[in-house]
């Protein structure tokens, strides 16, 4: 087992942030470093703290080599969909001539980058990372008691008129 001493402003900080952070991972790490603190074993913080005993292991080892700032911060990457690198492409695609399914949205993606996705993931795609949405579209229907033809001529009339 290693011991640590914590300078006091750490200890104070370490207090501090095991019920004030925003992040509930990082309580969960100071915990481990304030049981550490207090000369608890490592597979009693482990029980505690509902980790692994590796897991205490490497936040000691975060804390030895880079101190509080390093226990604080997580090295997390989001993964990337094979989209991602051609969004600006689809954008001004779909800008200029948006798909009228998702089907379509499909098959024109397939043509454009090489990249075969299923409908569920090109509908979550252009919802969540592109940012369209689905309208809905309908027939705007005749004037009762009128013919197509009468109802073009007064429409035709009324943009000549406005105009």
């Amino acid at each position: 087992m290693r011991h640590f001493q914590f300078p006091p402003n750490v200890l104070s900080e370490i207090e501090r942030d095991r019920f004030e952070h925003v992040d509930p991972l990082v309580q969960r790490r100071m915990e481990m470093l304030w049981l550490k603190a207090h000369d608890q074993e490592h597979a009693l913080i482990a029980e505690l703290a509902g980790v692994s005993r590796a897991t205490v292991q490497r936040v000691l080892d975060l804390y030895e080599d880079g101190g509080l700032s390093a226990v604080r911060t997580f090295r997390w990457q989001a993964r990337l969909g094979a989209l991602t690198p051609h969004r600006e492409l689809l954008e001004a695609q779909f800008t200029a001539r948006p798909p009228h399914t998702v089907g379509e949205a499909c098959r024109r993606i397939e043509q454009l980058t090489g990249v075969r996705r299923g409908p569920t993931q090109v509908r979550h795609f252009l919802h969540q990372t592109m940012g369209l949405r689905w309208r809905k579209v309908a027939a705007v229907p005749l004037p009762p008691k009128q013919t197509l033809a009468a109802h073009a001529a007064e429409q035709a009339a009324f943009l000549k008129d406005g105009a």
